[in-house]
């Protein structure tokens, strides 16, 4: 009787051996196959059926202490911006090769914890994450000490040590005024409040482009959250009601400028301006001038097509995967990465 010698284990040194390349191009075709060329992984797919290797993904988690899960945590998936960004990142993670997995804080503090900590047990290989309203950059730099890696992505966490991707909005918010500032608005209203994501940028950019003015200007900061109904409701308030009819009732009157933080928020305007007495398929007749944030699909197809700034969520999902990619590879990335905006004009700012 004769006895044959177990078959020694294949390892991706043979792998490497076999196809003629290093071992770390081996390791790229399985963990980040769209980062080699074609000719390159169809050498080292041939090298591994000839040699019979088989990837054994459990075991490559646990020699590097991750599991093969990317979390996408974002605080809300009811605004169609968000829905896009998830829909753009959900498909970049699954390129990369790993499993992503969608999650919603609800914009609370507690429900982010929670999750994070679920997260940080789990040995989640990253988390790309739109924080929550609030979130303390202490908590969030614990867990980046403690090994996680994180990627803030709409939402900066000032002083994390986490990297953030952004949309540009303080630069959209100073076109928009500009461009209402362009068509004689004299009075001016930011619609918005801390909870939207980018508030405290279109803040800075509103006041930017009125310091730049030498005309006298009127502006106030009135509080709104994101949403249509919140729009609606927000020409109840006495301050824009006032400047509603001054601009209504006085014959030679400067335009009413309001620059919304977010889309929703003017369609919101716009649905309630006719029952004040504007005329809202002609920009309100003239009377009021009005720009968005996001420009939703939405946005060219009213019956007033609305003003907005415009950014892509593909963009914000492209740079924050190109940043995870180099942080898995121990490359060093920026703590801040802005996305351009552009302002596209229609007829509610016209």
């Amino acid at each position: 009787m004769t006895s044959t010698a177990p078959h020694p284990k294949v390892t991706i040194i043979d792998v490497a051996h076999q196809a003629g390349v290093s071992k770390s191009t081996v390791s790229l075709v399985l963990t980040q196959p769209d980062k080699v060329s074609d000719k390159t992984k169809e050498k080292v797919r041939q090298a591994m059926a000839e040699l019979g290797y088989v990837y054994n993904r459990d075991a490559a988690a646990l020699r590097s202490k991750r599991s093969g899960l990317v979390a996408i945590m974002l605080p809300t998936l009811d605004n169609p911006k968000f829905t896009e960004l998830a829909t753009a990142l959900q498909q970049g993670v699954l390129e990369l090769g790993f499993v992503p997995m969608l999650l919603c804080s609800n914009d609370e503090l507690k429900t982010q914890q929670q999750l994070m900590e679920r997260l940080r047990e789990s040995n989640v290989t990253a988390v790309i994450l739109c924080p929550a309203t609030g979130t303390v950059v202490t908590w969030q730099n614990a867990l980046s000490e403690s090994g996680m890696l994180i990627i803030n992505v709409l939402r900066e966490v000032p002083f994390s040590e986490a990297p953030c991707v952004l949309a540009d909005t303080q630069r959209g918010a100073f076109l928009a005024t500009q461009a209402l500032i362009a068509e004689g608005c004299k009075s001016l209203t930011l619609l918005g409040a801390p909870s939207i994501s980018d508030y405290s940028q279109l803040v800075e950019g509103f006041e930017q482009a009125l310091h730049l003015h030498q005309a006298p200007l009127t502006r106030q900061l009135i509080a709104c959250d994101g949403t249509r109904q919140a729009g609606q409701q927000a020409l109840s308030n006495p301050a824009l009601a006032d400047a509603l009819d001054d601009a209504l009732c006085a014959e030679q009157a400067s335009p009413l400028g309001i620059l919304c933080a977010g889309d929703p928020i003017a369609y919101g305007v716009l649905d309630s301006l006719p029952s004040l007495g504007f005329i809202a398929n002609n920009s309100a007749g003239n009377k009021v001038k009005l720009v968005g944030v996001g420009d939703l699909p939405d946005s060219a197809i009213l019956p007033c097509p609305l003003s907005s700034v415009a950014y892509r969520s593909s963009d914000l999902a492209e740079h924050s995967l190109s940043i995870l990619t180099a942080l898995l590879n121990g490359q060093s990335v920026p703590r801040r990465t802005l996305i351009d905006v552009t302002l596209i004009k229609r007829a509610s700012c016209l």
